[in-house]
């Protein structure tokens, strides 16, 4: 497992899970959350994985600022310099979980799509289920595709 460190954040990459993991260690400004997210791609195309996991439980709540850039910016280059599909896992702390569960709209974390499939979770141990069985089905579809 290869292990990178900043003030904020700690970014991993489990080779058995071909998952590069972003926990963040406390509140992060918008510029911060950028720059940190900028250096998944790297870690993330230096591995060729297309399967991440965002812990944000410790970050603070999602804003509809870094919501708009994940979509506009950050997917998009995600799709062009690492996979022409993603996976992300979003763990979030209890409250962030109920206000999406009550409507609030953060597209970055509740939009599936088929490029960026996405799914928030409240315990580590249901994103990772989810995170494996995605790429299962990933690779069974590039499989029955050859």
């Amino acid at each position: 497992m290869k292990i990178g460190f900043s003030k904020h954040i700690k970014i991993s990459y489990r080779a058995d899970m071909q998952t590069v993991i972003i926990r963040w260690q406390q509140p992060v400004t918008f510029t911060e959350f950028k720059m940190n997210c900028l250096a998944i791609l790297s870690t993330a195309k230096e591995h060729t994985a297309s399967s991440w996991l965002f812990d944000c439980r410790s970050k603070g709540e999602m804003t509809q600022l870094e919501s708009d850039w994940l979509i506009n910016e950050f997917y998009p280059k995600a799709l062009q310099l690492v996979s022409s599909h993603v996976l992300v896992a979003w763990l979030l702390a209890p409250r962030q979980m109920q206000r999406l569960q009550e409507g609030a709209s953060l597209s970055a974390i509740t939009q599936d799509c088929d490029d960026v499939r996405r799914k928030a979770f409240l315990t580590e141990n249901e994103a990772v289920r989810w995170l494996e069985e995605s790429v299962a089905q990933m690779e069974h579809r590039s499989n029955g595709q050859q």
